[in-house]
């Protein structure tokens, strides 16, 4: 991963080196009869004219651009750098245009394709198209518009400005165990690089961010952070996904309409162990046609998690699982951000206790930060609001941009980085997948 500025290459500097040096030890022509003189020419040697020297000038410029794609914690190899230096000509300029169209594609979306966490091996169309746009221009525009396109976010710098910092320790360590510990945390930082690199460039005049390897929820105005909020993520077997949305309304005093699977495996069980907490907890009992069913009429212990014929609902009130507020950014995976009955459960460190949504400590004030663009919807009105107990639907008047990630290396407004724990384990694939180079 070391750092090397890039010259001409090899090839053609010991081409020259041989021409200047054979130029400098030229005997003196012999003399010749003067008839063979007016038939003979000079030997002549061969230079690079000003067009090679500036063809091998911008495969320079372009090959050192590439090379520090490992300032961004990407495999060089991938690249083919070392198959392009042994070209020349026309052929070298393709393979240049190549390699640049995929390492800007790796920089604007990630190497790797997130979903199946296979590399990217060929530019997207967007890529291509800037290449075109810009190779008139010469290889210093071409190499400066590459550090373009990776993030500009205060938090991918600092885990560039730290990955530098952590190569530099690391090659003047000797211990073989610092090297180690220098060498693992290199690899963390690149795969949250990665995960910077899956997200959009720009996040929004105003976002939030849910970050389940650090349990918590921030908002960002400028991507400058506002506020933080402690969170409550998913349990290890119902872990919670990581994906973006817009958040595009909010339901104060919400009834919980409870999911299938937990009204299966979570609250029959419950409800078997001790009916009154139906009534007690406000819970609704409906048939599959949506209609009440009195709890008491029911044999809970005849139900089966595999027959169960009912859905289920939770009033607004104290009980409820949702506490005063849901925050809606409607998605495949049925998450959102919402208030909690269970307060205590913040106090632990490792939050790990939902089915995947996103509890919120203080989410009322994060609802009223969220509102602000919305008229008529200061804290006031908000209050007010809950304080009625009716359920009460607000639409934004913009919607917000939300990011669910995992970052297992988190950075502060200093720009220092924190190593979490990877509680969901998925840091290994990342990484694995990210040391894979295809075969050019």
């Amino acid at each position: 991963m070391r750092i090397r500025p890039i010259g001409l290459t090899a090839g053609l500097l010991a081409t020259l080196t041989i021409c200047i040096s054979s130029c400098a030890q030229l005997p003196p022509p012999s003399p010749q009869p003067a008839s063979e003189e007016a038939h003979s020419e000079p030997d002549k040697v061969s230079e690079p004219d000003s067009q090679e020297i500036a063809q091998a000038t911008e495969a320079s410029t372009l090959i050192a651009a590439i090379r520090r794609m490992s300032e961004h914690g990407l495999p060089v190899e991938a690249y083919g750098l070392e198959e392009i230096n042994a070209l020349s000509g026309s052929a070298q300029q393709a393979a240049l245009a190549d390699a640049w169209q995929l390492a800007a594609t790796h920089l604007a979306r990630g190497y790797l394709n997130q979903d199946t966490l296979q590399p990217r091996t060929t530019p997207d169309i967007a890529e291509v198209n800037l290449y075109g746009a810009i190779k008139q221009k010469g290889a210093d525009a071409l190499a400066s518009t590459l550090s373009t396109l990776a993030p500009q976010h205060p938090s991918y710098l600092a885990l560039r400005r730290e990955l530098a910092r952590q190569l530099t320790a690391m090659d003047a360590e000797r211990d073989p165990a610092k090297r180690s510990k220098y060498a693992a945390q290199m690899d963390q930082i690149r795969v949250n690089l990665e995960r910077w690199r899956w997200l959009p460039h720009d996040l929004g005049d105003r976002s939030v961010l849910a970050n389940i390897a650090s349990f918590d929820v921030t908002t960002f105005e400028q991507e400058t952070p506002t506020n933080r909020y402690e969170a409550i993520f998913g349990k290890a077997q119902r872990q919670t996904p990581i994906f973006s949305d817009k958040i595009q309304y909010i339901i104060f005093n919400p009834w919980w309409e409870i999911p299938d699977s937990i009204a299966r495996n979570d609250k029959l069980p419950q409800f078997q162990k001790n009916p009154e907490i139906i009534d007690r907890s406000g819970y609704q009992v409906l048939d599959r046609q949506g209609h009440k069913v009195d709890p008491a009429t029911i044999d809970w212990k005849a139900v089966s998690p595999e027959t169960f014929p009912y859905r289920l609902r939770q009033a607004p009130g104290p009980h409820n699982a949702l506490g005063q507020v849901k925050i809606m950014f409607p998605n495949p995976h049925n998450v959102y951000l919402h208030d909690t009955s269970d307060k205590s459960l913040f106090a632990s460190e490792q939050r790990m206790f939902s089915s995947g949504c996103v509890r919120v400590q203080n989410p009322l004030d994060l609802a009223a930060w969220i509102l602000k663009d919305t008229p008529d919807w200061d804290r006031q009105t908000i209050d007010a609001v809950v304080n009625s107990g009716k359920e009460t639907r607000v639409d934004l008047t913009r919607a917000v941009p939300v990011y669910v990630v995992y970052l297992t290396t988190v950075t502060n407004s200093c720009g220092d980085v924190t190593y979490l724990k990877d509680i969901y384990e998925r840091d290994a694939a990342v990484l694995s997948a990210l040391k894979s180079t295809p075969a050019h």
